[in-house]
């Protein structure tokens, strides 16, 4: 099994070290010092609430009782773009929370997916 990398966790809950930009050395990953996210770095609020907050990852929040409260993670074209794609980066922060960082990298690593997929598997 690869080796867990905790950093590889993006602040919003994705897992950085499963992305084509990042394994075709094109991004160093969220917490790198030049994000190139496919996802959208440019217009992402989450990166910089969490590095104001001093927070590894939106799992260490206590701001909101949920993300799905918050604002400035939850917008509305998130969760349409998570709907068509059968995404749910959510599930990803709730693992965190439950499972804890290491055990949310070796899932992700084992399925080989950047957030966590909601459709048919």
């Amino acid at each position: 099994m690869e080796q867990v990398n905790i950093n590889m966790i993006s602040y919003c809950g994705f897992y950085c070290g499963a992305c084509p930009k990042y394994t075709k050395g094109q991004c160093e990953g969220c917490k790198g010092d030049t994000p190139k996210c496919a996802v959208g770095y440019k217009s992402c609020q989450v990166r910089p609430c969490c590095i104001e907050n001093g927070f590894n990852s939106c799992a260490n929040c206590n701001k909101v009782e949920s993300v799905k409260d918050c604002k400035i993670y939850n917008p509305f074209m998130i969760r349409f773009g998570q709907f068509i794609t059968r995404t749910n980066r959510r599930l990803g922060i709730e693992m965190i929370k439950e499972k804890g960082e290491t055990e949310f990298v070796k899932y992700m690593i084992n399925k080989n997916w950047v957030t966590i997929r909601t459709g048919k598997q």
